[in-house]
């Protein structure tokens, strides 16, 4: 008898579900994130990345957890730093996967670097899931002491 209002009331329910999500889609965008220097991430970028600033280099620290060496390269482009990998999830022979939460993923993030460097000093270390590149500033950009002479 009732059944024109539960398919209206049906019909609101899936396009309030349908604003929801594209409220979520655009998150990133409607709000600042609250760190120092304020910087725009977005939430899918894979792996997370922090980066500091040393007297002597730039450290850059992506988390990559479950991967080996040989998933992760890294490269300096122009003024570009370059991580590509991938994470591959796979069950092991003989067994049927029955819940995969750990979707296998291959990435590649552009991270710009915020001076010159010595491209041939750079250095990645992988530890505990971490992943560590350091990029020692060009020996030109440093700051040095001028030695003060009395006339």
């Amino acid at each position: 008898m009732f059944t024109g209002f539960r398919d209206f009331d049906d019909t609101l329910r899936a396009l309030s579900l349908l604003q929801r999500r594209f409220d979520h889609a655009f998150d990133d965008w409607a709000s600042p994130v609250a760190v120092e220097p304020v910087v725009r991430a977005s939430r899918s970028a894979w792996p997370a990345v922090n980066a500091f600033e040393t007297a002597e280099a730039f450290v850059y620290k992506a988390e990559v957890p479950g991967l080996a060496e040989r998933d992760v390269s890294v490269y300096v482009e122009d003024e570009t730093l370059v991580v590509r990998g991938e994470r591959k999830s796979q069950a092991p022979e003989g067994y049927e996967p029955r819940l995969r939460e750990r979707a296998p993923i291959a990435f590649a993030r552009k991270l710009p670097l915020p001076g010159r460097i010595e491209g041939e000093a750079v250095t990645a270390t992988l530890k505990d899931g971490i992943l560590t590149v350091t990029l020692p500033k060009a020996k030109e950009t440093l700051p040095r002491q001028i030695a003060v002479q009395s006339l």
